[in-house]
């Protein structure tokens, strides 16, 4: 735990002063002023309480301290990571690939890959294998150079300049200049718990958010050199990259798709050959290990608690039903996916099927990456998109529309399975409760398989539901704006 000392108290006070200076509306006052949203008989009751004295102070003394914890245990954790023999997680699997590399030798093949693994990382038993594809080894290939608490220290380095990367690709999205917004924005963004779990564990989720977010902001620039050579990039990483070569093929930005198709097959077939491997072989061994690795504890959707993808919905609460736990499951995602088809055909024949890049698309493909495929707790990074969009919905809102009570509880409801993915829930609830059980034996009993432990896949369930209801109905509110029908519209 971190004590709240000296060096505590000047972090409160740090955090403060700044917050103070950032929390300025700016322009966003003045455009406020004949705001409908805001002269609602419940937003003005809800504005006179927030500014009660007593409620004022309890609000900015949370988000300072909220803040604050954040920041000592982010710090904590640099300090603990960069201590002699830290725990290397996620990392030993990327590094143990990338020595293999330099040798010519494959780490797609199950026995040497763990004969490595134990040898360099004095880790041995049953150790899940190397399922990534082989375009990722040119993007590890530096890491063989070092020894692996050096590689560590690089990969630490890495990201964090990803975490900033990420943040700073937030606030060019956010449709306000106000600092109290960007603020907010920031805020919200990095206390995702993937952000920083990422950080801990040394996996390469951030990564894939970052590339996907500049893609992102490329695309709408329509320069798809650059968006294309990072979806490329970032197919290392599949399944959480992967849908966005079929939405970018459904927006009809082939030249896009062309450049990150280039892309990722020169860097597989790059990888092949640093490692000494030809395709055929190399689909064998995947092919192999893949088995093997969905055998693991922490994949299986019956055992693993750090999984919030929708696919463990149905086996958590059918465990003894196979077929049917994996129907239910099938059968939400295919739900999402139609509500996401008939949200795309709306706004493309309302724009006459323009290749125009909207920000409702892209954080509805980023929640559908982990809901509908495998996902691990790090891969909550690629939530960020939906943190904007509510943001921008709110904004919207608040400039152009009345006030409505069916559509704030919608946007409140994809806030609060936002704060479902925190550290409040992921660190301080599930993974406390789950060491009162032997996890990788299956003794969690029933009850808490579908309730505590699997909030992070109904809550992406509700981020991905509240967002395509907001877009949906927001269709109809900008095409009543556009031709003037209302001065303020109500849904």
């Amino acid at each position: 735990m971190i004590s709240f000392g000296f060096w505590n108290l000047i972090i409160v006070i740090l955090v403060a002063v700044v917050i103070r200076n950032n929390w300025r509306l700016d322009e966003e006052k003045a455009a406020w002023k004949n705001s409908l949203f805001l002269k609602s008989s419940v937003m003005q009751r809800l504005i006179q309480f927030f500014r009660q004295p007593i409620v004022n102070f309890l609000v900015q003394a949370g988000v300072v301290l909220v803040v604050t914890r954040f920041l000592c245990y982010t710090g904590w954790l640099l300090y603990f990571l960069n201590q002699p023999n830290p725990p290397l997680w996620d990392f030993q699997w990327y590094y143990v690939a990338s020595k293999l590399a330099h040798q010519h030798v494959s780490p797609f093949n199950v026995e040497i890959f763990n004969q490595t693994f134990c040898s360099i990382t004095t880790v041995c038993g049953s150790l899940p294998p190397f399922v990534y594809p082989p375009n990722i080894i040119p993007l590890i290939w530096f890491l063989g150079y070092f020894s692996m608490n050096t590689a560590y220290k690089i990969s630490i380095l890495m990201h964090i300049l990803a975490i900033c990367l990420a943040l700073w690709g937030a606030n060019i999205l956010l449709e306000s200049k106000s600092r109290a917004f960007r603020t907010i924005c920031t805020i919200s963004a990095a206390l995702i718990y993937g952000v920083v779990r990422d950080l801990q564990v040394g996996n390469v989720a951030i990564f894939i958010a970052v590339l996907i977010l500049w893609m992102f902001i490329f695309a709408r620039k329509n320069q798809d050199i650059p968006a294309g050579m990072c979806l490329g990039i970032a197919l290392f990483k599949p399944t959480l990259a992967a849908l966005f070569v079929l939405y970018f093929l459904l927006k009809r930005r082939f030249s896009l798709v062309f450049v990150s198709v280039i892309t990722v097959t020169c860097l597989a077939f790059l990888g092949l050959a640093l490692t000494g491997n030809s395709l055929t072989q190399f689909v064998s061994d995947a092919f192999r290990g893949f088995s093997l690795w969905q055998n693991d504890p922490a994949v299986s959707p019956y055992i693993s608690i750090s999984r919030l993808d929708l696919m463990v919905v149905g086996p958590r609460l059918l465990p003894n039903n196979p077929f049917f736990a994996k129907l239910l499951s099938n059968l939400i995602v295919l739900i999402l996916l139609g509500l996401a088809g008939w949200y795309w055909y709306l706004q493309q024949s309302l724009t006459d099927w323009s290749k125009k890049i909207y920000l409702a698309e892209m954080a509805i493909v980023s929640c559908l990456s982990i809901g509908i495929t495998y996902s691990q707790e790090t891969s909550s990074v690629m939530l960020i998109p939906a943190v904007v969009f509510l943001l921008n919905d709110l904004l919207y809102q608040i400039r152009h529309c009345k006030f409505s009570r069916r559509r704030m509880s919608v946007w409140l409801a994809g806030v609060c399975c936002l704060a479902v993915q925190t550290a409040v829930i992921h660190g301080w609830l599930i993974h406390s409760l789950a060491n009162r059980w032997n996890v990788k034996a299956g003794e969690l009993p029933y009850i808490m398989k579908i309730t505590i432990f699997a909030l992070p896949s109904y809550a992406v369930l509700g981020i991905t539901l509240s967002i395509l209801v907001l877009a949906i109905s927001s269709l109809r509110q900008k095409q009543m704006m556009k031709f003037g029908l209302l001065n303020g519209v109500e849904t």
